[in-house]
């Protein structure tokens, strides 16, 4: 059982009714796959490609299925599918609808097609997701991939036939309306940022300049949860000298390299508890006021080196936009793994658990974070304890004990004979070997 943003119980016994306007064809799959797996996950790609194998089956609306064979044909848990249901969702290849019949709750899920590559790296919330998880070097060969194929250039005068040249139009036949439509998803994005404060901060260029960016740097502040005054500073850094335009490219380097720091406000900077050290207090006000992929990158730093792996920044969002936990308590879970566990990356397995922990007893706070940690810690030291004391009985070596018997035997038998041989030769008395 799940829920549904809070107001809808979400139950496995449910129907599952699938849609989609047009064909979803191979190529679209193989984009899909390329373009979008880096950040709906293989589970997201599996679950697309799975409705979409069942498209043709599922016509009858007596003959429903619930979801139980989606949740067994992937083995995943109804929670899982809940979360990589709002991952489609979110990047415009699915829309779920709810309603309820005299056979019980319906979801339909209706697919869309995936951008065509011009649409997609021109949608500038998609394309910086892209650019985010698999680095620039891969971004930059998915572009190449999906660019002219064949000759690079073509030369010679373009002789190619008109239509009306090889075709005569009839201007009195009768053409059906056609009612499909096109099967791709608009982006809806909810976003708080006020771009024309924004765009009064950003050095070197105006205000309509900025504008043309409007897409991408809304996507920029979605992707890396920076403010308005620090990602008109980025943006600032990328401002070109000769045209005084903003070169997202150079925006999305910056952004990547660049540990992106929230600004302290003052005014409701809580107390922290006193009986805290020096050090941690300063944990907690870096996991106050950094993003958790600014601060794994400073915890790393500090430790020497390293760099944020696929994993951890796939963890990290996962917490953040699945989990939902508040980011100052995603960093002191980093914090956690990183450096009270001394690891050099982020066991994502044991970070899920203790996060899933975490939830059940409501942490949501740096400070109630840290608390679980040191109560956990030393649970954890007196249960390791109490096992060893537990198996470490005390064991008679009884093999030893035999063999120091058989040994004492055997000496003392050897003294007898020698002593014996002794008395004999006094009494010269000859003896045979």
């Amino acid at each position: 059982m799940g829920s549904l943003d809070g107001t809808i119980e979400f139950h496995a016994k449910a129907g599952v009714f699938i849609q989609s306007n047009t064909p979803i064809t191979l190529s679209d799959l193989t984009r899909t796959f390329d373009l979008y797996t880096p950040f709906i996950g293989a589970t997201g790609y599996a679950l697309y490609h799975m409705l979409v194998n069942e498209l043709p089956y599922n016509t009858q609306l007596s003959a429903r299925e619930d979801h139980n064979f989606i949740l067994d044909s992937l083995n995943i848990s109804l929670p899982d599918f809940v979360k990589v249901r709002r991952r489609l969702e979110a990047v415009g290849l699915l829309t779920t609808f709810h309603t309820t019949d005299a056979l019980g709750e319906i979801y339909t899920y209706q697919l869309f097609a995936p951008l065509d590559v011009v649409s997609f790296f021109q949608e500038k919330l998609l394309a910086g997701l892209l650019f985010k998880y698999v680095g620039e070097e891969r971004y930059l060969l998915l572009q190449q991939r999906y660019a002219v194929q064949g000759q690079p250039q073509i030369k010679g005068d373009n002789i190619s036939a008109k239509f009306l040249q090889v075709f005569r139009h009839d201007a009195t036949s009768n053409i059906p309306v056609s009612d499909i439509q096109k099967n791709q998803s608009k982006i809806e994005l909810n976003s708080q940022f006020d771009f024309d404060s924004f765009s009064t901060l950003v050095r070197g260029t105006t205000a309509e300049k900025v504008a043309q960016h409007r897409d991408f740097l809304v996507s920029m502040h979605v992707i890396y949860g920076v403010d308005e005054i620090t990602l008109a500073g980025y943006t600032s850094q990328a401002i070109t000298l000769d045209t005084h335009d903003v070169d997202e490219k150079i925006l999305q380097q910056i952004m990547r390299k660049t540990r992106a720091k929230k600004p302290i406000e003052a005014a409701p900077q809580q107390q922290l508890p006193q009986n805290l050290s020096n050090e941690m207090q300063k944990l907690i006000q870096s996991a106050k006021s950094l993003a958790p992929n600014a601060f794994i990158e400073d915890v790393k730093f500090k430790k020497g080196g390293g760099f944020v792996t696929r994993s951890e920044y796939y963890f990290i969002s996962k917490m953040i936009k699945d989990v939902r936990l508040k980011p100052e308590v995603v960093n002191m879970l980093i914090w956690y793994e990183l450096v009270k566990r001394n690891r050099d990356t982020v066991n994502v397995d044991t970070a899920e658990t203790i996060a899933n922990s975490w939830l059940k007893i409501q942490v949501n706070t740096a400070e109630s974070a840290l608390q679980a940690i040191e109560k956990y810690q030393p649970n954890h030291n007196r249960s390791s304890k109490r096992e060893y004391q537990k198996k470490a009985v005390h064991v008679e070596p009884k093999m030893a004990v035999d063999a120091v018997q058989n040994d004492a035997t055997k000496t003392t038998s050897v003294n007898e004979v020698a002593e014996a041989l002794a008395e004999l030769k006094k009494m010269n008395i000859k003896t045979k070997n």
